[in-house]
């Protein structure tokens, strides 16, 4: 136990040493304690929204209806007719998206035009506008046909 023996300062080296451990010890215990921790729920909300305007021009807020999920358009046309209307997205968020549109259903007696098709982006913080035409095939039979349209951000 020479440890014991040679002194530092009139104290034993062996106390200062097993001083120094202990504080070494508890020192590495309290540096790993964590003193915050909490959780946070984020919510991340849809940036883009698509509006249609029946009476065919940008012109008055007032002329602009929402889409939404469930919402259901009914267009009253006859065989051999153009329709058109206008439709804008808006994009809440900081980055340009690319809107697309799938149109499916009973597609077959019409042809469609003007839609977003996924080549422009829609500006961050802003607005894009589309003028969008459906045109009924001239021999189209008279009935009720269902189509639906997605529209899909990438």
């Amino acid at each position: 136990m020479k440890l014991f023996k040679k002194r530092w300062h009139r104290l034993p080296l062996g106390i200062i040493t097993a001083i120094l451990l202990v504080c070494l010890v508890a020192g590495s215990a309290f540096a790993a304690y964590n003193f915050l921790s909490f959780t946070t729920e984020i919510s991340v909300d849809e940036p883009l929204s698509v509006e249609y305007n029946l009476q065919g021009n940008y012109g008055g807020d007032a002329n602009w209806h929402p889409l939404g999920d469930t919402d259901s358009l009914t267009l009253e046309r006859s065989a051999g007719d153009s329709f058109g209307m206008s439709l804008r997205v808006t994009n809440t968020a900081d980055n340009p998206l690319t809107v697309d549109t799938v149109i499916g259903g009973e597609v077959a007696q019409f042809t469609f035009g003007g839609f977003p098709d996924g080549t422009a982006n829609n500006c961050p913080n802003g607005t894009t506008g589309f003028w969008v035409t459906i045109d009924v095939d001239g021999d189209a039979p008279p009935g009720t046909y269902d189509v639906t349209f997605t529209f899909e951000r990438s």
